[in-house]
């Protein structure tokens, strides 16, 4: 059975390793070899992180199997942005994302916030319009000294 809770920053070491996992076995169709470096690192940094955890409008959750995290995701209140969702590979298809965002949902909705918003990588787009999220635009969703990250803009009204 998965539990979802809030996570803290002891997680992050766990969740950066999920991350890089995630995408480099789903999204290595879709990028090339320097883009994925960037998004998934062979030796994740939990600095990329550092955002999950700073100010009181990110809301970061852990799904957990028999107290082991399996997945992760948060949402940025500030910006109505739902700006992760990652499942570890070997748990994926068990409904994990799908809980994922439920409850990153609802948080949003208790928080006020009508219409989220997700820049999903190219190989994630389904899963998100699966849940309701309709393509908005074509965006670059990489940072500085990145190479171009070709990435989905996604909505959804709550």
């Amino acid at each position: 059975m998965v539990s979802l809770r809030e996570a803290v920053a002891a997680d992050a070491d766990e969740m950066a390793r999920i991350q890089s996992a995630s995408l480099r076995r789903n999204a290595r169709e879709h990028y090339t070899e320097a883009q994925l470096a960037h998004l998934a690192p062979a030796e994740p940094d939990t600095a990329v992180l550092d955002a999950e955890f700073a100010g009181e409008s990110t809301r970061p959750i852990v799904a957990e199997a028999d107290g082991t995290i399996v997945g992760w995701g948060s949402v940025h209140l500030d910006e109505n942005v739902l700006a992760a969702t990652f499942v570890d590979p070997d748990y994926a298809g068990r409904g994990i994302g799908r809980a994922i965002v439920d409850e990153l949902e609802a948080i949003a909705r208790r928080e006020g916030v009508e219409r989220l918003r997700v820049p999903a990588s190219l190989n994630a787009v389904g899963f998100y319009e699966a849940l309701g999220f309709e393509r908005r635009r074509e965006i670059d969703a990489s940072g500085p000294d990145a190479p171009e990250i070709p990435a989905i803009e996604l909505t959804k009204e709550l």
